[in-house]
């Protein structure tokens, strides 16, 4: 324990790295997501093989070397920016591409009929969307959301490989520090991240109760 005590402070610093990449890389994803979504359902080529390739490509490669892609890519142009925005950028087109599939299945599971309906109203393709399909898709789509948000939050523990000092890094340091407690420090790593993924698991189905 005292491995854990003495090197809590520094550890919960990283934490807020990881929550801080977890909340940004989350809304943008979901964004990125639902647009990449739309555009691949579209009947206009020009829009739906684009939007197939950017998702087909980013879940095709590894996260890892998806990070490492980014991260030097955005170096390469000339742009001065932080490994931390390196990587939340990455994870956002990542699990993006991962969003766009689930986003993608909950509208098409919705009875055309709705749009139908909807269009002959008056509705506008865009209000249908937004108004009948959506709403109703989302609670289909909530707990494959919720479990992708989950992998999302343990996915920041592999922006280590680009020096970014998130919790998992700081982990990492101590124990290198220490070198007698790994351990300790590993089961402590775990404990975190089990309690953050449980809570937001547990949010989920609140919600699911409430939208249902």
């Amino acid at each position: 324990m005292d491995a854990i005590v003495n090197n809590l402070p520094y550890m919960l610093r990283g934490l807020w790295f990881s929550l801080g990449i977890a909340a940004v890389a989350m809304a943008g994803s979901l964004v990125l997501g639902t647009v990449l979504a739309v555009l691949r359902l579209s009947d206009r080529a020009w829009l739906r093989i684009p939007a197939r390739v950017l998702i087909e490509g980013a879940r095709s490669i590894p996260l890892v070397l998806f990070i490492f892609f980014t991260f030097f890519m955005i170096a390469a142009q000339g742009y001065d920016v932080s490994a931390f925005w390196s990587c939340t950028v990455a994870l956002t087109i990542y699990i993006g591409a991962y969003v766009a599939e689930i986003v993608r299945g909950g509208i098409q599971s919705v009875d055309p009929g709705q749009s139908e309906a909807a269009r002959a109203t008056g509705l506008s393709a865009v209000s249908t969307l937004r108004h009948v399909v959506l709403p109703q898709a989302l609670r289909r789509m909530m707990p494959a959301l919720v479990s992708q948000m989950i992998v999302l939050i343990k996915d920041t523990s592999v922006a280590t490989i680009i020096g970014v000092p998130e919790f998992f890094t700081r982990v990492l340091e101590a124990n290198a520090r220490t070198l007698v407690y790994p351990f300790q420090l590993l089961l402590f790593a775990a404990a975190v991240y089990f309690v953050l993924c449980y809570s937001l698991s547990l949010l989920s189905r609140r919600l699911e109760l409430r939208v249902s």
